[in-house]
Order: structure tokens, then sequence, then C-alpha cells
């Protein structure tokens, strides 16, 4: 932005939101665009608007690695965890009623408590983003202790998202996103941080990019493939 506006200095501010109020926060304009792990859908294009996903992610399971379960039909009548406002919460809970698996599905604040209840065996999953589970379970204490398992439930978009009326900065990040795709910029970004030892504790994540990342890389858009 500063290159392309030409300006002399350009100060970032941040601010830490969460998943219940992330778009609120930019639909009332406290923030000017929000750069987590927000899912570009059609639903949340009616109040606010993204790039083109920075990543194409899906709800996978968090489970304790002495856990037997090995796929969403295991959790039939067990307890798994869901962060509130989130489109992982919101497919768990379509996915049981469709599937008639009754499962006690345990609505909670934030990722971490999610984890942590996990770990206590207060909970016999967590449904999130698996991107966001491998990063979680790296960041333990004792990441052995903990497993991703699970088929793909959803596939999510996760784009930087913005305010519905902030054309020109959405036009401007939008160009930087299509400059660093086409240019493999973001493909040495995400060997970096995907496949390589990370800080501050330098454990790689070793996540290879997923065929669906690969293929939409090779025509960005802002509308996501759902």
């Amino acid at each position: 932005m500063k290159r392309r506006l030409n300006l002399p200095r350009l100060e970032v501010v941040y601010f830490l939101t969460d998943p219940a109020r992330r778009i609120p926060e930019i639909v009332e304009g406290k923030a000017d665009m929000e750069c987590g792990s927000t899912t570009n859908t059609a639903e949340r294009r009616q109040q606010v608007s993204f790039t083109g996903p920075h990543y194409l992610s899906g709800a996978r399971y968090l489970v304790r690695s002495d856990s037997a379960i090995s796929h969403l039909p295991d959790f039939q009548r067990k307890r798994l965890a869901g962060t509130r406002g989130t489109v992982e919460l919101k497919a768990i809970e379509r996915a049981s009623k469709e599937r008639l698996l009754y499962i006690d599905i345990v609505e909670v604040p934030d990722h971490a408590k999610a984890v942590e209840m996990v770990e206590a065996g207060e909970v016999d999953g967590f449904a999130m983003a698996d991107v966001l589970l491998y990063g979680l379970r790296s960041n333990r204490p004792n990441p052995d202790k903990l497993k991703v398992v699970g088929k793909l439930l959803t596939i999510d978009p996760i784009a930087i998202m913005f305010n519905k009326d902030d054309l020109e900065l959405k036009g401007i990040i939008d160009a930087e996103m299509k400059r660093l795709i086409h240019g493999r910029e973001a493909h040495a970004i995400y060997e970096k941080w995907f496949m390589q030892p990370i800080p501050p504790r330098n454990v790689p994540l070793n996540m290879p990019m997923n065929y669906l990342l690969k293929d939409f890389w090779k025509y960005p858009s802002d509308q996501g493939p759902f």
C-alpha cells in the first residue's frame, strides 16, 4: 500500500478480535481490514467483501493421540467442540442433524479453550479448519499428545476481509494478492511457513500445499469457490 500510494510512511495499527466480533468490527469501521482465518462465503459477502483466498482449508478434527476417533461418524453421541461464530460450528451442527449422529456439540468462546478441553478430556474432539488445528497443536507443550483426523467436512477459502464500501482499499490489496500469486512469491511464503520450522519453537507444520489451493491460484478470484 505504501508503494502503490507513494506514501513516505505507513503506520499499521493492530488489535485483537475474536470470531464472534470480527465481522461487526469491520462493518462498524473499527478496523480497515481483518487478516486472520475468516472464510469467504456468499452469506458473509452480503455484509463485507474479501480478497481472493490466501489459503483453502477445510474442517477436520483435533483429538487426543490415544483416541480411537478417526472420522465424523465416530463422534456419534460424543462431545465435539466448536468455536462460536465460525462456519465449522454451523457445519458440524448441520452434519449431526442430517446424519442423525446426535453429537453433543459444545460451543466455546475461542480456539484455545477448545484445545484445552480436548487435552483435559472434557470433550472428545474439536472441529476447526485443518490449518488452524495443525498450528494450535504445534504450539502446545506436548504436541504429540494430539492429532488431526478425518476427511474434510467443509472447503473453506480463507481471505482478507474489508468493509464493502472501501473499494479503493480492496482494489489495492486485490492487485497485490494477484502479484504475489502470479509472481510465485506466495508459493515461497507458503513453503516458509507451512513446510519449514517456524518460531518460536522451530516446529514445522509439515503441511504440503493441497490440490485445492494449487488449482484456485491458477485463476484467483475474490468470489471464492462457493
